[in-house]
């Protein structure tokens, strides 16, 4: 048990790492949309290439003291930059103040960092690259042998723990069943639906990337992730089309009803919401159907 003093401080350490991977994010979402190596390289303003110093990469602090705009060439630095790293530093203190500090915890921020690259680059692509994908399943793979069923409520593991009994094993057989569930089903339902209609419905990265994350939410978790992703999907589609009326031209031959959303930034805010109030949800749910 921490004090409250000692606990300011962790959750403070979190929203510091958390900004400095939304940065880093930030970063090899760039690099990936734009083909340069992510390995190698400094990081350089977008615009004039001008090599970046230290105090041009402090998290959320350098976009507020340079007021958005490059130093060099004054050209203005998108919200979205600052927007995503102070939006890591928030779920990294809420993650960790819902699980504490563990291996458990450690395993979500890094796959909130897995979601926010395989989102941004989504939205700027309309695909998501299999790295993050095999990125998402190795992490799991990795980890869910150090994770146990929770011992009240409903969370990942919590439906075969009559079965298996409690440890890692039924937080693995979940995890199996709710990404093969989730994600084979929707790939079936995808293909069905654009085999009917004759249109493209949902991307292979999406599909891919809704087994990903059932893996670590498991079958209910993953049923509940679904609908929210949906929901926030259709949020989503309405501002996004909104926005992108406005730089169409009218006769681009494009509707709300055949223009392309990209889904992956629907499902990384699903997730981690879900990781964050979904077993409660479920937890209160069953307990209405008496369990």
């Amino acid at each position: 048990m921490f004090t409250p003093a000692q606990a300011a401080v962790l959750l403070g350490i979190a929203a510091v790492l958390g900004a400095v991977m939304g940065s880093f994010i930030n970063c090899l979402a760039w690099r990936v949309v734009n083909g340069e190596s992510v390995l190698r390289g400094r990081s350089h303003c977008p615009a004039c290439g001008h090599t970046l110093g230290v105090l041009d990469l402090v998290p959320i602090l350098s976009w507020v003291m340079i007021r958005g705009k490059c130093r060099y060439c004054k050209q203005e630095i998108g919200a979205r930059y600052v927007l995503i790293e102070i939006a890591m530093a928030a779920f990294f203190a809420l993650l960790l103040w819902k699980y504490g500090l563990g291996i458990q915890t450690v395993a979500y921020w890094a796959l909130a960092c897995i979601l926010c690259g395989a989102a941004l680059v989504d939205v700027d692509t309309y695909t998501i690259p299999n790295g993050f994908i095999v990125a998402g399943i190795a992490l799991w793979a990795a980890s869910v042998w150090l994770i146990s069923a929770p011992a009240t409520g409903f969370g990942v593991g919590s439906l075969f723990v009559p079965l298996l009994g409690y440890g890692f094993f039924p937080v693995l057989v979940d995890g199996l069943v709710g990404g093969l569930v989730v994600g084979g089903g929707i790939l079936l339902f995808s293909l069905i639906f654009d085999k009917v209609t004759g249109r493209t419905s949902l991307g292979g990265g999406d599909v891919k990337l809704l087994f990903v994350v059932g893996l670590s939410l498991g079958l209910l978790g993953s049923l509940f992730n679904l609908i929210l992703a949906c929901v926030l999907g259709l949020v989503l589609a309405f501002v996004w089309q909104l926005f992108a009326s406005r730089s169409l031209d009218d006769d681009d031959g494009e509707s709300f009803k055949t223009r392309a959303i990209p889904f992956g930034p629907a499902i990384a805010v699903a997730t981690l919401l879900t990781l964050l109030v979904g077993s409660q949800f479920l937890t209160w749910y069953m307990g209405l159907l008496g369990y």
